[in-house]
């Protein structure tokens, strides 16, 4: 029964002697083993067993790690050779030649076999509780052995390092065996790396970015956080910060923050030049432009808006700048159009009418702008009789008229007329008359014209409108002296089919009045009134005008068919033969001046200039008159007649130049006339 236990403990002990040594090296064992012999067996056998007595006394006096590593494995392999030859033994000489090795037949000095639970070495992480597995023992005699457990308080979890468990077992016989479980605390976790402050965070392009840096925090006692990575404040972009923390078990943890360098500053528009600018109408605008500045580096700017120089007005443009970010600044410049130039009189200052006519004309000016015409007091002649002063008026538009038709024949007299001398030379005072009568002198009246554009800028001309008589003293065209439209009277014939024949009328004045040195007079005019169409056509007699001095000769009249009246030649007032002399001053006065020296001679004596004479008319207005006598003679070949007068005026008097001469404007003159009427027989 003692054998039968024996070796049933000697399969188990087999079994749990081979938990710590890998099945390759159990292979090399046994296969040695199972190659001894009796002898070679015993011997191998003592050996063993003293050199696990050595190595048990080793392992109690050393702390190296490494070192009871390397123990523990060995004796590993020497109890299970042990347990190897044990079953050789068995196997060859039988339980009883076992039993007859030892004096009493039961010798045991074979410590048990201490199996460790779980990994040898072990790890543990630092910081965190160790629990130790334990360990068992078998004894090859007595089975399972108490195992004591020593060192698992020394192992410190909170600091790094290799710890020895030791774990013993004594059998029933007194052997004791030790095996040590290897604990390292070790440190495999990285520290943990917390960002401060915000993340991602945000910065303006262009600010100074400070970043407010990591913390960590690790069991170690040593690690440093450290900061890669760079942020460029000037460029937009996204930037990576990298912190990374190190313990001191090379353990490496790490965080991130974002920092997005963004834009949303819009450009600076700056305007160049002038805001507000003032242009004038009419002229040409240049805009200055504007300039714009960004941290994103260069960028363009557009312009928008219009100018219209032509119209007076505010006008606004607007200077826009968009960055890469597509921020927007804008600027804007106010253009104020203005019209600061007067209006420019373009129409004579001086209007020539016949009396009895209340249109004058037209008063002209240029200017960019819309003009009003306005017109102050007007300045004439004395008039007789209560009817007041006719007054000159305008409209907006500068049509110039009087209130009233002037007449030049009540004005004031200014001459007073006597009767012829008796027997005894008495004159007796008659009657009073103008003396216009015989100068020619006008009627004249002035008042200032003022134009004035939209803008208020104005400027005045002093008008003057010379209202000439026509007729002389008596008006009646019958018995008076002047000259003008009439209506001849005769006797119509019938011809077989009962057209009435009638004679050609004159509508036109028989007065045409135009400056010195043009050809083209006006156009002659008359009409039969008849129950069928009847034409008129022209012809003009022989011209009667004042001596010309040189080669070329006087001016002739002409008329078309039509009734187109002109010159053959232009008319030049200077070239009549002058019929005034002038004489020089030489003595008596300080200083020489041309006077008339039959009424100025007082005390000195006046000789005659050879070469200075003038013409009477460039003191007296007088004209330099051309007339013939035009035939209208109807498609039937009634004809009628009517005496025509060219009066040319002088212009710019002694002087020329109409700009600093004397001469005045034209006009258009009427008057009255006889006619002379033919009748023919149309049969």
């Amino acid at each position: 029964m003692k054998n039968f236990y024996f070796v049933c403990l000697l399969t188990v002990l087999s079994f749990g002697l081979t938990a710590e040594v890998s099945s390759d090296r159990l292979s090399e064992i046994n296969s040695s083993v199972n190659s001894m012999s009796v002898n070679e067996l015993q011997d191998r056998r003592a050996y063993l067993i003293n050199e696990q007595a050595q190595l048990l006394e080793t392992a109690q006096s050393t702390q190296s790690p490494s070192n009871v590593k390397s123990i523990s494995n060995r004796l590993d392999e020497i109890r299970a050779e042990l347990s190897s030859i044990q079953k050789a033994l068995i196997a060859m000489l039988g339980i009883a030649a076992i039993n007859s090795i030892t004096d009493d037949g039961y010798s045991d000095n074979v410590p048990p076999v201490i199996s460790i639970n779980g990994s040898n070495p072990a790890t543990v992480e630092l910081g965190s509780m160790y629990s130790d597995a334990g360990a068992t023992a078998m004894d090859a005699f007595h089975g399972n052995t108490t195992v004591t457990t020593s060192g698992v308080s020394n192992v410190d979890t909170s600091s790094i390092g290799s710890f020895i468990v030791t774990y013993t077992a004594t059998d029933l016989s007194g052997n004791t065996a030790t095996a040590t479980r290897v604990v390292n605390v070790v440190d495999t976790t990285a520290p943990v790396v917390t960002i401060t402050g915000d993340t991602p965070v945000t910065v303006e392009l262009g600010d100074t970015y400070t970043d407010a840096g990591a913390t960590s925090s690790d069991l170690s006692a040593s690690y440093t956080v450290v900061t890669t990575g760079t942020v460029d404040t000037d460029t937009v972009g996204e930037y990576t910060l990298t912190y990374t923390s190190t313990d001191s078990s090379g353990n490496v943890g790490t965080a991130t923050r974002t920092v997005n360098v963004v834009d949303t500053t819009a450009p600076v528009v700056t305007v160049t030049g002038d805001n507000p600018a003032t242009t004038e109408l009419g002229d040409d605008y240049t805009d200055a432009g504007a300039t714009a500045t960004d941290l994103s580096g260069d960028v363009e700017v557009v312009t928008t808006g219009t100018v219209d120089t032509d119209t007076v007005g505010e006008y606004t443009l607007t200077y826009t700048s968009t960055d890469a970010s597509d921020n927007a600044g804008t600027a804007t410049r106010t253009v104020n159009v203005t019209d600061t130039v007067k209006p420019v009189f373009t129409s004579s200052s001086t209007f020539v009418i016949d009396e009895n006519v209340s249109e004058v004309g037209t008063v002209t000016a240029t200017d960019l702008d819309t003009i009003t015409f306005t017109i102050g007091a007007t300045t004439g002649p004395a008039i007789q009789g209560s009817s007041g002063s006719p007054q000159l008026q305008i409209t907006s538009g500068g049509a110039l008229s009087f209130d009233q038709a002037p007449d030049y024949d009540v004005q004031v007299p200014d001459v007073q007329l006597y009767t012829a001398g008796d027997a005894f030379n008495t004159v007796t005072k008659t009657t009073k008359t103008l003396s216009g009568y015989e100068t020619g002198a006008t009627m004249d009246f002035t008042a200032t014209v003022t134009a004035t554009d939209a803008s208020g800028n104005a400027t005045t001309q002093d008008i003057t409108v010379q209202v000439r008589d026509v007729g002389g003293v008596d008006d009646n065209s019958g018995t008076g002296t002047g000259t003008g439209t009439g209506t001849g009277t005769g006797t119509a014939t019938f011809n077989d089919d009962g057209v009435n024949v009638t004679l050609p009328t004159f509508t036109s004045s028989p007065i045409f009045v135009v400056d010195e040195n043009v050809t083209e007079i006006g156009t002659v005019t008359a009409e039969v009134t008849a129950n069928v169409d009847i034409t008129v056509s022209f012809t003009i007699g022989e011209t009667t005008g004042p001596e010309i001095q040189g080669k070329s000769g006087s001016p002739q009249l002409q008329i078309t068919s039509s009734g187109a009246l002109s010159f053959d030649q232009a008319a030049d007032y200077d070239v009549q033969v002058p019929t005034k002399k002038v004489y020089d001053i030489r003595q008596g006065v300080a200083n020489a001046a041309t006077l008339d020296c039959d009424s100025d001679k007082v005390n000195f004596s006046c000789y005659p200039t050879v070469g200075t004479y003038t013409l009477e008319g460039y003191e007296s207005g007088a004209t330099m008159d051309f007339t013939a006598t035009v035939t209208a003679t109807s498609s039937l070949g009634a004809t009628s007649t009517q005496d025509i007068t060219v009066q040319v005026r002088d212009v710019g008097g002694v002087d020329d130049n109409a700009g600093t001469g004397t001469g005045t404007g034209t006009g258009t003159g009427t008057g009255t006339g006889t006619a002379t009427n033919t009748t023919v027989d149309a049969g």
